[in-house]
């Protein structure tokens, strides 16, 4: 029998991979300090077991590392972040540590977005989770991506369950037939009986191809989770797991200044976007219901308590991973929150930058520099990417980097992407498909951009990250008045602001509050009607001539109404659209680079500031307090 005392903590809270709250100097053989947390006496030991909750999400087909540069002005490094082999080193450790009190689940968005596994439609990453014995995974709106008759074969080849309480029949309103998919699962952990359910985000439909879901419906998180807890407590569950594509926003979780904890539910933290997905929910659940909760969907980085429950989300693309950690004391049947923890968020590196602890080589450096790259320790042990992994994956990389090397252009600066302001990379794109289409104008919206380009040589497999998506141009044939119509929804902030081409806008900044109507007419103000457009202009500063037919350039995502695009597109005319010029959106960037010499260069930067693209005015109303909240981290593709 595996069990796990409460001085656990003192042998081993420290001897994870950066220290507790103070940074040390990592080397292979160097230990960091450690920290004695407060024992029980009033416990007995034998009683009680620690369940120790891997938590990934987001990985988006990141079987390779994903190749960096540091954003240092003198000298850039070379560095590289996440990869199935070394994520794999540290579920290894953690396996070896806690055994079957070890789950790993897994939330969602786990196939689209890398040349390792869209040729597969996600195979591949099955592959990979069968074979390092992923416990249980949630369904991501990007695993319909493929199509539903695509993801019903990934279902069948995994060796471990989707769990999806809150997906059902269209028709019938019963659980959906998806092969391999159960609302809820019971697994056993030593002496304890663990239930675990899956959701997916109710922005599914909107967030992937409407037609690859039509046959579905996702229902109300809350009515799904106190059915399936329910459930699960007759069932004998004594603690019960969330991992939900459900997301949610918490200010520590930006890139550049999260930093490594182990958190206690008493340490000050910052409160997450009460207005976020997840955070609605867990409020709205009666105490108890769910003790701990792995989140993906919104790519950010999570180790907070809501509402006295641990929830963590560890960004996107495997480049980190959280573990909680819940005591139970078998004689009371309850969790001990005071010696309960989240550790995280953990940086996936094969080698860290020895005085930052990590391997983020795009936030500021530290006074003393970042230090060599050496080899990181996690629980007392040196992270040495898995061998086994590296002999699975290594046929899928050598085949993937027959097309990733292949250089295609040269960038002089680096090419960022903003979702609240004018965005280089999102003009590129703009200016790409408008280009190849001819069109009078173009229009990108922000959440299908992924990755920045690197400054210097672009390859293949740098465009292939940036747009993952096999979204294809599509164009229409719009009045003046209806284009006005789509930029206005375009840019609203629901989800970011949109890029465009051959147009100049003036918009309110996403911070102030702004006018909005019930454009659908449904009785209810969304955030997609909300009218940030102070004006529009051709580039040349000529206005829109209202009854006037332009053409534009756009993805074929928008057109099918996705990122709240629907309304907008319902007004234009069928047979002034082509839904599918034939070119993916990707093939025509890769085109215009080819063909373009350096780009984002001193003299043509892609963002001129004498000349921008899109600027911003101010509202008719007064500075709002509690703004409009747009997605910092759009939650779906183009």
């Amino acid at each position: 029998m595996f069990i796990k005392k409460v001085s656990y903590w003192g042998v081993m809270s420290c001897a994870f991979l950066f220290g507790c709250q103070t940074a040390y100097q990592a080397t292979d053989s160097q230990e960091p300090p450690r920290w004695e947390a407060p024992s029980r006496p009033e416990a007995h030991p034998s009683t009680l077991e620690t369940l120790a909750i891997l938590g990934t999400n987001d990985i988006h087909g990141n079987l390779a590392p994903i190749q960096m540069k540091t954003e240092d002005a003198k000298s850039q490094i070379s560095y590289e972040a996440g990869g199935a082999s070394t994520l794999s080193a540290y579920i290894d450790i953690l396996r070896s540590e806690f055994g079957d009190h070890l789950l790993w689940l897994d939330a969602g968005d786990e196939f689209q977005g890398t040349l390792e596994s869209n040729p597969s439609g996600g195979a591949t990453m099955v592959q990979f989770f069968n074979f390092q014995k992923l416990t249980a995974a949630a369904i991501g709106n990007h695993e319909f991506d493929f199509g539903l008759p695509s993801l019903k074969e990934r279902m069948k080849e995994a060796q471990y369950p989707f769990l999806a309480a809150n997906i059902l029949d269209a028709k019938t309103s019963e659980r959906a037939a998806l092969p391999n998919t159960l609302p809820h699962l019971v697994v056993t952990a030593g002496n304890l009986k663990v239930g675990i359910l899956g959701l997916s985000t109710l922005d599914t439909p909107k967030t992937t191809r409407a037609a690859n879901v039509q046959s579905l419906r996702f229902e109300n998180l809350k009515t799904a989770t106190l059915r399936e807890v329910e459930t699960l407590r007759k069932k004998g569950a004594q603690i019960i797991l969330l991992t939900a594509h459900v997301g949610l926003d918490c200010p520590s979780g930006s890139r550049n200044s999260v930093a490594y904890q182990l958190r206690k539910p008493t340490d000050l933290q910052e409160a997450c976007n009460t207005q976020d997905e997840m955070v609605k929910l867990i409020e709205s659940l009666p105490p108890g219901t769910v003790d701990a909760v792995v989140a993906g969907h919104s790519h950010t980085i999570v180790h907070h308590w809501i509402a006295g429950v641990p929830v963590v989300q560890a960004g996107s693309y495997g480049r980190y991973l959280n573990v909680i950690y819940l005591s139970y004391d078998t004689s009371t049947h309850r969790i001990i929150p005071e010696e309960s923890r989240i550790e995280g968020p953990i940086p996936v590196c094969t080698h860290v930058f020895q005085n930052q602890n990590d391997c983020n080589g795009d936030r500021p450096a530290p006074r003393n520099g970042r230090g060599p790259l050496v080899t990181p320790r996690f629980h007392g042990k040196p992270v040495l990417p898995s061998e086994r992994v590296k002999e699975l994956i290594d046929p899928i990389l050598k085949t993937a980097d027959q097309y990733k090397k292949r250089p295609v252009g040269w960038a002089a600066h680096k090419l960022e992407h903003f979702l609240s302001a004018e965005s280089p990379l999102g003009n590129l794109m703009a200016d790409a498909i408008r280009q190849n289409t001819r069109s009078d104008f173009a229009l990108i919206n922000s959440g299908g951009i992924r990755a920045a380009l690197q400054p210097g040589t672009i390859t293949y497999g740098d465009i292939f990250r940036t747009m993952p998506f096999d979204n294809a141009i599509a164009t229409l044939r719009v009045t003046g008045r209806e284009l006005t119509h789509i930029l206005r929804v375009a840019e609203s902030g629901s989800r970011g602001l949109a890029s465009v081409s051959g147009l100049t806008l003036k918009l309110i900044d996403l911070s102030m509050e702004a006018p909005i109507d019930d454009l659908s007419g449904e009785g209810k103000y969304e955030v997609w009607e909300t009218n940030r457009l102070l004006d529009v202009r051709k580039s040349n500063g000529d206005a829109l001539i209202p009854q006037q037919y332009y053409t534009l350039a756009t993805v074929d995502f928008i057109v099918a109404g996705g990122d709240d695009m629907k309304w907008p597109m319902s007004k234009i005319p069928r047979d002034r659209v082509q839904p599918d010029t034939g070119t993916l959106i990707r093939d025509a960037l890769v085109q215009y680079v080819e063909k373009s010499g350096p780009i984002n260069t001193e003299t043509h930067p892609m963002v001129d500031p004498e000349h921008p693209r899109i600027s911003f005015g101010r509202s008719l109303l007064k500075k709002n307090t509690r703004p409009h909240r747009h997605r910092k981290h759009p939650k779906r593709r183009g």
